[in-house]
């Protein structure tokens, strides 16, 4: 075991700490190698004077505002009395909405004769009819499983034979 500890491998993969030795013996010129800008011609380059980036000058005044606008005073607000007087002649005003439709349906029907008063009737009887068809097939559903039920029941009923 002491046979490896003493072997070093062919080449290693990290970096000799001479290496960042060598760094400090180079010459100035070489250790300072930065990047430097010009930046005048960056600025000529990119940015040339007759160049129209839609930037607009607004040569227009300022909106004036009125100051006292604001410093209103508040002393224009509803009078409760007012506000209370305002309500009661609304209440007395008849109501902007339609009538209910019951009374005006009784008023038709004094206009009709006894023949339209007799076809009005079998209409709403017939639409009445229409509208219970979905309960009434809901019903005969219901008796229909019954009847299987009552069916299966039977099925598994077994008849005792008998001898002659």
């Amino acid at each position: 075991m002491s046979e490896n500890l003493q072997k070093r491998p062919a080449k290693g993969i990290l970096k000799n700490s001479s290496s960042f030795d060598k760094q400090e013996n180079q010459p100035a010129a070489k250790r300072n190698k930065e990047t430097k800008w010009d930046e005048m011609n960056i600025i000529a380059t990119y940015h040339p004077p007759g160049k129209d980036y839609g930037h607009m000058k607004i040569d227009e005044p300022k909106t004036p505002y009125n100051y006292e606008v604001d410093m209103v005073d508040h002393s224009s607000e509803l009078n409760p009395e007012e506000l209370a007087e305002r309500i009661k002649i609304a209440a007395e005003k008849p109501p902007k909405i339609l009538e209910d439709e019951s009374d005006s349906s009784d008023e038709e029907e004094e206009h009709l004769t006894e023949e339209e008063k007799q076809k009005r009737k079998e209409f709403e009887m017939k639409r009445k009819k229409h509208y219970n068809e979905f309960h009434a097939l809901q019903l005969a559903k219901k008796l229909l499983e019954e009847e299987e039920e009552d069916d299966d029941d039977d099925d598994n009923y077994i008849v005792p034979r008998t001898t002659v």
